[in-house]
């Protein structure tokens, strides 16, 4: 009879147990699904607090006689409190630059943001210190070879006149030597950028961002970013129960260097995913 009783025991705690970690689950589940978040800039999004993750994937576009390149961005941010967060981020472009160069370039950036938040909006003020380091490979040279001295000299009558030659050359090169310029950042740079989301609906929202960015090699950069986002989250059951946000974004950034003798603005076109806990 003592161990009947201790087997009663026994299996009555558990089952007090049991239960109440499931009226625990329960309430932590009621409690994921009735967080409200705000998509911002660059795969995050405003939580309040926990872990956000982002990843997008994109095309960059230079100036028009530039080739295109793919791109890549992701960005891991921590909410410390409801009024700030900090966090790192890395952005890659890669591919042939222009007819003669191929491109290897890599940001970094550290960032801390200081939020004013709602229900339906945040504004945030975010210092930032970057770390930019760019490749640019000669693919002419090593790629398709240099011409010999003797073709390069050779000229023949029923050929455009020698002068009309190097000018069009003289036309190319410039046109070059603007592509290229658009990487010659290398080293550490300081901004500002100041930005937000605002949450339309419970599936959509808007974000945008404007940043300033001061290189060390004396340039300076000016960066728009307007995007649109929807909320996964709320068409995902499991990310309901699980996860504090995630949002699938598309942003069109413009980006204008100056201090380069430069006209026109480069664009990206990324689309990417953001998971919080």
């Amino acid at each position: 009879m003592r161990y009947l009783f201790l087997l009663i025991v026994l299996v009555f705690g558990l089952s007090v147990s049991f239960a109440a970690d499931g009226v625990d689950s329960l309430e932590s589940e009621n409690k994921l699904s009735e967080i409200s978040t705000v998509p911002l800039p660059g795969q995050t999004a405003y939580m309040e607090q926990g872990l956000s993750f982002g990843l997008g994937f994109g095309v960059y576009d230079p100036l028009d006689e530039c080739d295109c390149m793919g791109a890549w961005q992701a960005q891991l941010e921590y909410f410390y409190k409801d009024w700030i967060s900090g966090g790192v981020s890395a952005l890659f472009f890669g591919g042939d630059l222009d007819r003669d160069a191929m491109i290897v370039y890599q940001r970094y950036r550290l960032n801390v943001r200081f939020h004013m938040a709602s229900e339906e909006f945040d504004l945030y003020a975010s210092p930032l210190l970057g770390f930019e380091n760019t490749s640019i490979s000669a693919f002419r040279k090593q790629v398709r070879g240099k011409k010999t001295d003797s073709e390069q000299r050779q000229h023949y009558w029923w050929d455009d006149d020698a002068e009309d030659d190097k000018a069009d050359a003289d036309s190319v090169e410039v046109k070059n030597d603007d592509c290229q310029k658009l990487f010659t950042l290398d080293g550490f740079s300081i901004g500002l950028a100041l930005g937000g989301g605002y949450d339309l609906s419970d599936l959509f929202g808007l974000t945008g961002e404007v940043h300033v960015e001061y290189n060390f090699t004396k340039e300076f950069l000016l960066n728009v970013v307007p995007g649109v986002a929807f909320n996964l989250r709320e068409v995902w059951p499991w990310a309901k129960r699980t996860l504090r946000s995630t949002w699938i974004s598309f942003e069109v950034g413009a980006q204008k260097d100056f201090n380069k003798d430069i006209d026109g603005w480069s664009n990206t076109f990324f689309l990417g995913i953001q998971f919080g806990a």
